[in-house]
Order: C-alpha cells, then structure tokens, then sequence
C-alpha cells in the first residue's frame, strides 16, 4: 500500500509538470528566434501570421520573405534601421540632423514610373496609403489596386512610420502606376526611448498621478483626462496621419502644382474593388446634382450585412459626416483641407489619441458648418484587417478570400454607367467623448510643428523638442542597429 501511494503521488506530480509545461507553452509568445512556422517566414516584428495568408502572396515577395528567414537563421540580427545615413566616426548623429535627413529624403524622392506614365500634371486622383509594418495586408492591397481600372492615371503616395526593407521592396516593384515614398521624421524606429519614442523616465501608462509626481517621472503633470499617461505607440498614428496630410498637400500636391487633384485616403490593411476609381469619378462628376455642398466622398462604409450588396452597388448616401462611419477611404481636396488646417489647434489640444475622433470635434465645433459627405451604399473600399494594434487575431486570408468572393458574386453590377442618391439624412450624431491618451503637453506641441512639415524646427524654436533634437542616435557598425541617448 506505501509503494502504491508513492507510485500514485509521483504520477500526479509528472502530470502536473507536463501540464504546467503544456500551458507555459501555450501562452508564450513566440521567441526573437522562431523564424519559421510550416516553413512559412515569421517576421519577429510582426504579429503570428497563418500559414494560409502568405500563400496569398506574389512570389516576388514570397522570395523577399524568405531570404530575410535565411539571413535571420543564421543568428545575424536583423537590420530594422533600413537608414542609410552618413554618421561621424562614433557612428551617431544628434536627433536634428536624423530628422534634417528624413526631410530631404521625402522632399527630393525621385517618382517611380514616371517616364512610363508621365509628369504629375495629368493626375486626377492620389491614392495615399498609411503603412506600418504589416507586408501580407500590404501586398494584398497592391494587388487590389493592380486590378483597379483607371489606376495608371494615379499617383500612389505610401507614407511610412518605419522603414522595412521587405515592404520597400514590395513597393518599389510596383510598375502599374507613379509611386511616391514619404517617411515619418519622427517614428519611433529613429527615436525608440527618446520622446516622440517611450522615454524610460516617462512615466508607466497606469500610474496614479499622485505616484507619479514622487517618483518626478518626466511627463507626472499631463496626464490625459482619465488619469493614464501616454503610449508612444498609440500617439504616433495620429501624428503620422497629422504630418503625412500636410506633407501631401504642401510638399506634392502645392509643389508639384497639381491641378486640384483629389486625394483618397486608405491604410495598408483596405482593398479596393475593380471599379472604385470609376465610382468615384462618376461621384466627382455629378457632384453638384448628387449634394453640392458635400466636401468629403467616402468609398468606404461598414456593412453589417453584404446581403444587399448587389440591390446598392449604383446607390449613394448623403449624410453628415461622421468618423465612426465615414472615415474609410475618405476622399477630399485641398480646399477642404485648409479649413481643417486652420482648426489645427483644436485637432491638436483634442484629448483624443485618434485621427478620425479628432477630426470629428473639427466638423462639429470649428467649422461655420459641418461636413457632409456622399458615401458608397455598397463600400468599394473594404477593410479587411483582423490583425492590428488592438487585436491579435491574424487570418488576413478568410477577410481576403470573403472579399475576393463578394467582388465575383457582383462582378456583373461593378461598373455601373449612373449612380443615385437613395438616402439622405440631415440628422447630425452627437459627437463622442474624449478617448484620452493625448495628455501630454509634448505630443501636442510636436502635433503643431507637424503641420508645417516641410518647416525645418531647430531646438531653440520648439523647447520641446530639445532633448530630441539633441540627442545623439547611435547607430551599431556592424548591422545598422540604433539606440537613444541624451547628450
């Protein structure tokens, strides 16, 4: 019975490890050196993909993929800089000139395809696309646009918040359209534990304010209106998005002496369907006779049902314009994008780490009126992202392949000679509280110089910016890796 009893204890105690081990497994994210999955590359920056989403992918990119696997197996660290920047010989650069050198960079981009497509004088409608760093949504949105009738009379702007040589390369193969690259000066790749960057004297996003001011962490006194301190990573989409509007229209659209083209707004997780350009040519057309006052055009609109997809392809709306339902493949031009310019203030003091939400309290509280928009009853810009900032759940292929679907059962309705306005509605939403997030007194500052992008800042006209204009970036000889110091 003694031998039986310790037998019994010694195999609860083994099937607890192994299921104490099978759980740790579980929950543990993946390691810096997992590359692989089903033979399929891991990009570690990214999140987990399915195996199914990059088989999706051109081969072009699928050789991209894997020969960064193979550089990265062989224990080389991976190169995330991508900056090929002429440092001194400590190999660091002070913030000023890494942001000096990003500018010059965006200002003086050589546009691809020109000699196939033309000048920019012909360019009717700029595609501007904001990417991070997800490559699968990205390529599955070129394809869309590869398929896009009328896109070679285009100009496709990505605009980056970090420079990745794959998605670079996915990019600069394009050869359907012009394309034109622009990189955010102040990302957080450049200036990762320096503001705009999470500083480590920053203080802890949950920290009580109390707390906060005893441990005299840099940024205790702006907290935003619940109580929580900023996250580097959620400011920087609306400060990219800030930056990235007045780039395209001061540093292409006025530079380039565009004529009024209008400017449609996606992010690297949309798709278009085949006939969006020709939609929204034919809402550009009529617009005087569909809502002559409406400035904005919207291609996207959340359906929660593709059920009467097809009985509204050649349908419009006119509404308000409201962010929550409008803010997907926006269009506009510059006109309109001065007005929301000279509310800057307001967009930039919005408790509201959130573009579009921001941008809300500008239609309806700066302007004399405010916006209405024409929208597609039947979205031609989808959204089929999944995976993001807040989410984690990663299956880009069944949003793909539900949309690719949806496009087929319908492909005899694309295309549509007329279109109508079938709802109307004068009936104004009440805009949302303050999301937070935008407490800090530094992202609202850095938020004003943004609107002026091709203003050089010098450390003694923005004393925010001081410590990271100053601050010396070192960057690694041997693989280009960067860190932040404050001299």
């Amino acid at each position: 019975m003694m031998v039986y009893r310790r037998m019994h204890r010694l195999a609860n105690a083994v099937i607890a490890c192994c299921l104490f081990g099978f759980i740790v497994i579980f929950l543990k994210a993946p390691g810096e050196d997992q590359r692989l999955r089903d033979g399929v590359p891991v990009l570690s920056q990214n999140p987990v993909w399915s195996v199914n989403d990059w088989n999706g992918l051109n081969k072009e990119v699928v050789d991209l993929l894997k020969n960064e696997s193979n550089r990265l197996s062989i224990n080389e660290k991976p190169d995330l800089s991508g900056w090929n920047f002429k440092t001194k010989e400590d190999m660091s650069l002070k913030g000023s000139e890494i942001v000096e050198s990003v500018s010059f960079l965006n200002e003086n981009f050589d546009i691809l395809n020109a000699a196939k497509f033309g000048d920019l004088s012909t360019v009717k409608t700029i595609l501007v696309i904001q990417v991070h760093d997800r490559p699968v949504y990205l390529q599955y949105l070129i394809e869309s646009m590869r398929n896009t009738k009328g896109i070679e009379d285009t100009l496709l702007v990505f605009s980056h918040d970090i420079n990745v040589g794959i998605i670079n390369e996915m990019i600069r193969n394009i050869t359907f359209a012009r394309v034109y690259q622009i990189f955010y000066p102040y990302n957080l790749q450049l200036f990762p534990t320096v503001f705009p960057g999470q500083s480590p004297s920053d203080c802890p996003e949950k920290m009580k304010r109390d707390k906060a001011q005893e441990t005299n962490c840099s940024n205790w006194s702006s907290p935003d209106k619940y109580g929580n301190y900023r996250v580097a990573q959620l400011t920087q989409i609306k400060h990219h998005w800030w930056w990235k509007m007045n780039f395209v229209f001061d540093g292409i659209v006025e530079k380039y002496s565009m004529k009024d083209p209008w400017v449609l707004l996606l992010e690297e997780d949309h798709m278009l369907a085949p006939d969006a350009l020709h939609v929204l040519d034919i809402i550009v057309s009529n617009r005087p006779k569909y809502c002559e006052n409406c400035e904005i055009i919207s291609l996207g609109f959340y359906l929660k049902s593709t059920n009467k997809y097809g009985q509204d392809i050649a349908h419009l709306g006119v509404h308000p314009w409201y962010s929550s339902k409008h803010n997907m493949g926006m269009a506009l031009q510059k006109n309109t994008w001065q007005k929301i310019k000279g509310c800057s203030e307001m967009f930039c003091k919005w408790d509201d780490y959130n573009w579009d939400w921001s941008l809300m309290q500008i239609s309806a509280k700066c302007l004399p009126q405010r916006f209405r928009v024409i929208f597609t009853k039947s979205p031609r810009v989808i959204h089929i992202g999944d995976c993001g900032v807040h989410t984690h759940r990663c299956e880009a292929h069944k949003a793909l392949q539900s949309t690719q679907e949806l496009f087929r059962q319908h492909k005899d309705l694309l295309f549509p000679t007329s279109l109508s306005v079938t709802d109307t509605s004068r009936r104004s939403l009440k805009p949302s509280k303050e999301n937070g997030g935008w407490g800090d007194i530094r992202d609202r500052q850095l938020c004003e110089i943004n609107k002026s992008p091709l203003v050089r800042v010098s450390s003694q006209s923005a004393s925010v910016l001081h410590k990271l204009l100053n601050s010396k970036i070192q960057f690694s000889s041997s693989n280009k890796t960067i860190t932040s110091t404050t001299s």
